[in-house]
């Protein structure tokens, strides 16, 4: 059998199981759920944030309050889907489209700058099955629960791959749609800006504008919605306490939320005895500062990363009418994965599904490794796996939580951002 076709087979039976998952949950889990009900309230004119209960054993709760109303542009297709066709076919549409956004994202990755010498076919396959072994726990998280943070990353992924390749009205777009279905990379629009890519940039605005005229359309003017998602979303910002109830309901303090924001407040200050009883294996005590210290120490972390990044863009930007070397380039699609992960730390919500978002970098340190036999970055990603990339079907629910508890996922983003930008820096060299 031709080599090509065990590895269409292998990529047919990979995409088979994971549409096969979602099909076959149980009728009342899933985020799709919500997805599916968000559409549908958006294409009716509805309340989007109404009360609702989609899964049998939790209460009732405002529907998708961290997502804007244009969040149900991309979910209004597939609520059709299920009116018509029920809900199996509905999760396995919503399942095929994810698979597709790993096809599309993987591809878009291998057609951004990259360290020469041109990748080989050989490598971008067996990079691209390392990648999604060391990072399946939160691929099978997503695509299971029905999540659409792939979607969205790919889109990003191939906004950036086009922008590279000159077709900044199309990449804008991509962009922009993604943006406005869900902000949480929004930091791209400044390094995109800094690369020099200014017409990606009006052209995502522009997008995100129309998405929200689109919304305010269907929902027949009323702003309402938009109004408090805005007023929660700005709440949640600037929320000095990590622990404390937000406002507008919008999700409460868990374990599973990976942000800087939540790690910083569970070492700095103290964590309040309702949330430490959760965990079963205990939680070790912060230094007990208080929530003001924590909540500006994440700031100020934040602050240092961005500012590397974006320092570091500007002396990458892409100068027209000027011979580039390969190596500029490549440090754009360095600083692009970065920004992903960036992102993650930033956003206060920052479930551990959202964490696909670092296929990108993993892809490229993956590369690195390949090719240089770096023991330090294959320590690194080594240790994430044995960290992170392990499930609670061999850890136990309880030992899950507790690693949720003591954060070593924000703690790994940052040494990847770290890595990345570091192996970057030599490249140029």
């Amino acid at each position: 059998m031709p080599r090509r076709t065990r590895w269409t087979l292998l990529w047919l039976a990979l995409a088979a199981i994971v549409v096969i998952r979602a099909g076959d949950r149980k009728p009342h889990r899933g985020v799709i759920l919500d997805h599916l009900e968000f559409g549908r309230r958006l294409m009716a004119g509805e309340d989007v944030y109404a009360t609702w209960k989609s899964d049998l054993d939790a209460p009732s709760k405002p529907l998708h309050a961290p997502y804007p109303p244009s969040f149900g542009l991309l979910t209004a297709p597939f609520s059709i889907v299920h009116e018509t066709l029920g809900l199996t076919t509905a999760r396995v549409t919503w399942a095929l489209l994810q698979v597709l956004a790993i096809l599309l994202l993987l591809r878009a990755i291998w057609r951004m700058p990259l360290p020469p010498p041109s990748t080989s076919e050989q490598e971008r396959r067996w990079i691209s099955l390392l990648v999604l072994l060391l990072l399946s726990r939160l691929l099978l998280r997503d695509t299971h629960g029905g999540g659409g943070n792939l979607i969205n990353v790919a889109m990003c992924a191939i906004a950036f791959a086009d922008a590279e390749r000159g077709k900044e009205a199309r990449a804008g777009w991509l962009l922009g749609f993604s943006l406005a279905t869900k902000p949480t990379q929004a930091f791209l629009l400044p390094l995109f800006f800094l690369h020099g890519r200014k017409r990606t940039v009006g052209h995502a605005l522009l997008c995100g504008a129309s998405c929200v005229g689109l919304s305010l359309l269907l929902l027949r003017g009323d702003v309402a919605p938009w109004l408090r998602w805005l007023e929660g979303s700005l709440a949640l910002a600037q929320q000095t306490d990590a622990f404390a109830a937000p406002a507008l309901q919008f999700p409460e303090f868990e374990w599973m939320n990976q942000s800087l924001r939540c790690a910083t407040a569970r070492w700095i200050s103290e964590v309040p005895p309702e949330f430490a009883q959760r965990v079963a294996w205990g939680v070790m005590p912060g230094l007990g500062l208080s929530a003001t210290a924590a909540s500006w120490s994440a700031r100020a972390i934040l602050f240092a990363m961005l500012a590397w990044l974006l320092t570091a863009a500007w002396g990458a930007r892409h100068v027209i009418n000027a011979a580039e070397s390969p190596s500029r380039a490549n440090l754009r699609t360095r600083q692009f994965a970065a920004a992903l992960a960036f992102s993650l730390l930033a956003s206060p919500l920052s479930w551990k599904g959202h964490h696909v978002a670092l296929v990108p970098m993993f892809c490229l340190l993956c590369l690195h490794s390949w090719r240089t036999k770096s023991r330090s970055t294959i320590a690194l990603l080594a240790a994430w796996f044995l960290c992170c990339g392990i499930g609670q079907a061999i850890i136990s629910d309880d030992g899950d939580e507790w690693l949720n508890s003591v954060y070593v996922m924000p703690a790994f983003d940052v040494l990847l951002f770290v890595a990345l930008l570091r192996a970057r820096s030599n490249a140029s060299q």
